[in-house]
């Protein structure tokens, strides 16, 4: 690599991002900080990058980056699910590279169909206000992998990471470095918006014991710094959620029965949330999450009253 190209290249260090560039976690592995920090490893002379960010403009800042500091050609994408911060650049990498996009199956068909989010989260067709960039990204042509073992023909291992969304998968490298995706958030992040989306509860606790007892050189997360120590992380996640549970359960605890928008803007309120129409809809798949994730443990059960779903605590026998 030649001087000019090393540059920009250097061993990871935790602190501010200005700008974007590689930090070196491995041999053949780099992590692009970001709001959504992407991964890049290379094989036989081919590049790969795990997830591609929000927009095309993002796109067009990975490419530069790249082009200034490797010189491996871009091979594939390999998104670990299909939330648009995580497949927005996606199009506009394949449009300029001619690269392949790997994914499962399910997360697949939402990466091609990306208005399937929207609808997803609103139940039928979407109208505007919740199809920006932010939840409905550029479509783009995708090819299937399994949610776990070896991917297409290379060196690296998906691993399921069930919980956050659909099929969401995480990555590991030849270098033993973690890729998490959405599995775990920044405690400041928790701290500041109080829900992460989690549309399976049950599941994500699961991802929570497994992540606490793998071993890797480097784990990575989406949404939090890169750590060599992943327990703490794993903790406050554990807490953010716990958190979110009981908060649901007292939205409802001493009623006669609360819908899912009443035990969200209980909550809101007394935290100080502000929402605009696609937050407030994440916001409400979370509390769906939570109120299956009681309903399972028979703290709560639903029922319907004056045409509407109610929920209140189950009583004891």
């Amino acid at each position: 690599m030649c001087e000019k190209r090393a540059n920009k290249v250097r061993p990871y260090e935790a602190e501010e991002v200005i700008g974007l560039e590689l930090r070196q976690l491995g041999e053949s592995t780099w992590v692009i900080p970001g709001p959504v920090n992407i991964g890049y490893y290379e094989e036989n002379g081919k590049g790969y990058l795990i997830d591609t960010g929000l927009d095309d403009d993002q796109g067009r800042k990975i490419l530069k980056l790249l082009s200034e500091n490797r010189s491996a050609p871009l091979r594939a994408i390999v998104n670990t699910h299909s939330n648009a911060d995580h497949i927005g650049a996606n199009a506009f990498i394949q449009k300029r590279t001619n690269c392949e996009v790997w994914t499962t199956r399910i997360e697949g068909v939402m990466t091609e169909r990306p208005s399937l989010e929207p609808l997803l989260l609103w139940a039928a067709w979407p109208f505007k206000q919740i199809r920006g960039k932010f939840i409905e990204a550029k479509p783009s042509k995708v090819k299937f992998i399994e949610s776990e073992g070896q991917i297409m023909d290379t060196s690296l291992k998906a691993v399921p990471l069930p919980g956050h969304y659909l099929d969401m998968i995480g990555v590991i490298t030849p270098d033993n470095v973690f890729f998490l995706a959405d599995s775990l958030f920044d405690p400041k992040i928790l701290e500041k918006y109080r829900f992460s989306v989690m549309l399976d509860i049950a599941s994500a606790y699961k991802t929570f014991d497994m992540i606490a007892e793998a071993r890797a050189s480097w784990f990575v997360p989406c949404h939090a710094n890169p750590t060599n120590d992943i327990h703490e992380l794993v903790e406050q996640n554990r807490a953010g959620q716990a958190w979110i549970t009981e908060s649901v359960y007292r939205a409802i605890e001493g009623t006669e029965g609360v819908s899912r928008e009443d035990a969200l803007s209980k909550i809101g309120v007394a935290e100080e949330l502000e929402m605009d129409a696609a937050h407030l809809l994440l916001n409400l798949a979370s509390v769906n999450a939570h109120l299956t994730y009681l309903a399972e443990q028979d703290r709560i059960e639903p029922f319907v009253k004056d045409c509407r779903l109610l929920w209140r605590v189950r009583p004891k026998i």
